[in-house]
């Protein structure tokens, strides 16, 4: 059975800055590079173009690394973008990185459906490293965008 993660943070911009962070080049290269465990192989291309890859090499335990391909399978300009693993150490993983609108505020939603080898116990392990990764994440979109934040939710649901 699949778990769910979200992470939900209010950023004080609008929402077609917040995207253009993560439209951009500069947003994918922040983002993942906060993160020592990953190296970038290959960065996508564009995140609007739908088949576009990103190849990363991510170590999963001390010595042990493993190749992670995610696809870009949906692109909605100021709304969301969706990747999918079609290869690494998750038996299935999708990321939805939703966007909305809240009057002079925007809501950043990353939500992350996953399957792992012995998902009813690693799926708690799982949570405490997406947890800590998507907070920091969040953090530094805000830093970056120089903007203040607050996050709402950061949990399985």
């Amino acid at each position: 059975m699949k778990a769910v993660f979200e992470c939900k943070s209010r950023f004080n911009c609008p929402v077609e800055r917040l995207f253009q962070f993560h439209e951009d080049r500069i947003g994918f290269e922040t983002l993942v590079g906060l993160d020592p465990s990953v190296k970038v192989i290959q960065p996508p291309s564009s995140i609007s173009e739908i088949g576009t890859q990103a190849i990363l090499e991510v170590q999963i335990f001390p010595f042990i690394k493993k190749i992670w391909k995610a696809e870009h399978i949906g692109f909605e300009k100021n709304h969301k973008f969706i990747d999918i693993q079609r290869e690494g150490p998750f038996q299935y993983f999708c990321h939805e990185h939703r966007f909305e609108s809240d009057g002079e505020y925007s809501v950043l939603t990353d939500h992350i459906e996953f399957d792992f080898f012995m998902n009813s116990v690693a799926k708690y392990f799982i949570f405490y490293k997406l947890k800590f990764q998507f907070l920091k994440r969040h953090e530094a979109t805000a830093h970056y965008l120089q903007t203040d934040f607050k996050n709402l939710f950061c949990g399985l649901i």
